[in-house]
């Protein structure tokens, strides 16, 4: 077939991104669907908040090791059949939530659901792949800020299921949407051209990795209750550090590592995933839960709203959509003035929302601003994060590094969570459970501050940065200054 009948056949831009926003919202509903229906579960299972805590905490732990080992396998072996394969697990992961018929099961069904931890990384991937290049970052901005519309609509959907259905209906409604992203995908885009790899899988960096984030991410999940100073928490930082040491200094030595360090050499690359971990501890992650009190605690708190969960529910889902109906212009800016502009643009937004809440307590108004504000700020600056990597990354490494940028943005989401509920916990009225004014401000000024540094970070990443060129085998046993083993030979470049 000649080239211009391929091109011919060639899926266009709309259906492309539309069958890679459907998977990467099966990815982010995943996880918001399940927020609201911590309560129910703690009713029907007669459980308290720190056990049903864990349906939320399994799919983080197991999502935040998908996000790399997916994004590398794709690059390795195909994108296309990867995330085919991370979309049915995930259905087999709701249809065992559904019918197991314990909290256990449910609890084992969402860590199988943290697989579409790899969608996000894999879609990128795939759009720099079949997109043409003027239309990438425009399909990258509309895949990234799609997790707004997820997180948004799964709240209204979850609740909605609740009520009509019980919580069974939410996993209904997950296996089948995962079940169509699948096919759609097999439908729409075309097959993988990557020849499998013949590189030596690296097992022992893909049992680590999992080993060091769990480690690090239960630490975090339980401080709020337990302290940072607790043996608990001090024994699995430990862990998750002495791991994550292990397995730095296995991937820096071995053939085909899971996660290439050697990119964090790459000053634009560096910076980018400083500043995502300051934001993912600041605004991305620190804002949620002061912001939800703000909404649902009454007038006479002195900074409450009075909404009800329901009211606050259509505000979030209505700014969120907002923010997102802003993410086609970040990718058309990004194209056109680079995207180290619309990433620092959409930090300095979220930034910018802090201050109008601790000076405007009360006013619902100047609180509507402030969502609207911070939705298009986070809708900017997720849609500009990977075009911001993609710029200095080879397409053959695209999903692998878009997948190490998810699992450090989720691990710093899990830390602000836990330091946030810290904060307010310490200025909590043990009698009625309500947070103080002096609590609320307090963890605003905590993300205030991590706002503030992702933006200086921001600010230093070069506007013509240099291309990062991951090394030969060639380049990699002269850096050694040894030879081949003749076992190895057969992976080396003919």
């Amino acid at each position: 077939m000649s080239s211009t009948a391929r091109a011919l056949k060639r899926p266009g831009f709309a259906p492309i991104v539309t069958v890679l926003i459907l998977a990467e919202i099966v990815s982010a509903f995943e996880l918001s669907m399940m927020y609201v229906t911590l309560p129910t579960l703690m009713r029907d299972f007669q459980v308290d908040a720190n056990t049903v805590a864990w349906v939320v905490t399994a799919f983080l732990l197991v999502s935040a090791s998908a996000g790399v080992l997916g994004g590398r396998f794709g690059d390795l072996y195909g994108r296309r059949k990867v995330m085919v394969i991370a979309l049915v697990i995930a259905a087999v992961g709701s249809v065992i939530s559904l019918l197991g018929g314990s909290l256990g099961m449910i609890i084992l069904g969402r860590a199988i659901q943290g697989v579409t931890g790899a969608v996000l990384g894999l879609a990128f991937g795939l759009a720099r792949e079949h997109l043409d290049e003027k239309r990438v970052p425009v399909g990258i901005s509309m895949v990234g800020a799609s997790a707004l519309i997820a997180g948004g609509g799964g709240a209204l959907i979850a609740g909605f299921m609740i009520d009509a259905f019980s919580w069974h209906g939410i996993f209904v409604f997950a296996a089948v949407v995962s079940v169509m992203a699948a096919v759609s995908i097999q439908l729409v885009i075309p097959r993988d051209t990557v020849l499998p790899s013949r590189e030596k899988p690296d097992y022992l960096g893909a049992v680590l990795l999992p080993i060091a984030v769990s480690a690090i991410l239960l630490a975090f999940s339980g401080a709020s209750k337990t302290g940072f100073a607790s043996a608990q928490f001090v024994a699995l930082i430990s862990v998750g550090i002495i791991a994550a040491a292990v397995w730095a200094w296995w991937e820096l030595r071995v053939e085909s590592p899971i996660v290439n360090l050697r990119m964090f050499k790459n000053r634009q690359i560096a910076l980018a995933m400083t500043a995502t971990v300051l934001a993912a501890v600041g605004p991305l992650g620190g804002g949620n839960v002061p912001a939800q009190l703000i909404m649902q605690s009454p007038a006479s708190s002195g900074y409450g709203l009075g909404f009800s969960p329901t009211g606050a529910g259509v505000l979030i889902s209505s700014t969120l959509l907002v923010g997102y109906l802003f993410s086609p212009l970040g990718g058309k800016l990004a194209f056109r003035y680079g995207a180290r502009t619309v990433f620092i643009v959409g930090l300095a937004l979220v930034a910018l929302v802090i201050p109008i809440i601790l000076l405007t307590y009360g006013s619902v108004l100047m609180f509507i601003i402030a969502m609207v504000l911070n939705s298009t700020g986070i809708s900017l600056a997720y849609g500009a994060l990977p075009n911001l990597l993609i710029e200095v990354v080879p397409e053959t490494h695209t999903s692998e590094t878009a997948g190490t940028n998810t699992m450090i943005r989720n691990i710093g989401q899990s830390a602000a969570v836990a330091i946030g509920a810290y904060i307010l916990a310490s200025h909590t009225d043990p009698a009625t459970t309500a947070v103080a004014q002096e609590g609320i401000s307090s963890a605003f000024i905590f993300v205030l501050i991590f706002a503030a540094l992702s933006v200086v970070v921001a600010l230093m990443l070069r506007r013509t940065p240099a291309q990062w060129v991951p090394e030969t085998a060639g380049e990699r046993d002269i850096r050694r200054g040894t030879n081949r083993n003749p076992q190895d030979t057969v992976h080396a470049p003919l």
